[in-house]
């Protein structure tokens, strides 16, 4: 017969391991935020929503840069990733339907 083991993670024995956050650069006066769309509907919608609500805790202006690709079966290419990853300080991407 079969043996199936639960694990779960909210059990009282089990403690969580300590992570510690990878060093990050200080964010200029005023961040890029890249956003890539992935073409599904309201995908662009959303992530200028999720921006909308970063500038608050980065209190600071922020400067948005919005990649829209034409629907979701499509990849970026290198060059539109690197032109990206060279303006944004950092990126999101995000579906939508």
């Amino acid at each position: 017969m079969a043996q199936i083991t639960v694990l779960r993670p909210d059990a009282p024995d089990t403690p969580a391991p300590r992570l510690e956050l990878a060093p990050r650069a200080e964010l200029p006066q005023r961040p890029v935020i890249g956003l890539v769309a992935n073409g599904k509907p309201l995908a662009r919608e959303l992530l200028e929503v999720l921006a909308d609500e970063l500038r608050q805790p980065l209190q600071r202006d922020v400067e948005v840069q919005l990649l829209e690709k034409p629907n979701a079966a499509f990849p970026i290419t290198a060059v539109q990733a690197d032109g990206m990853a060279a303006r944004a300080h950092f990126v999101i991407t995000g579906v939508g339907d």
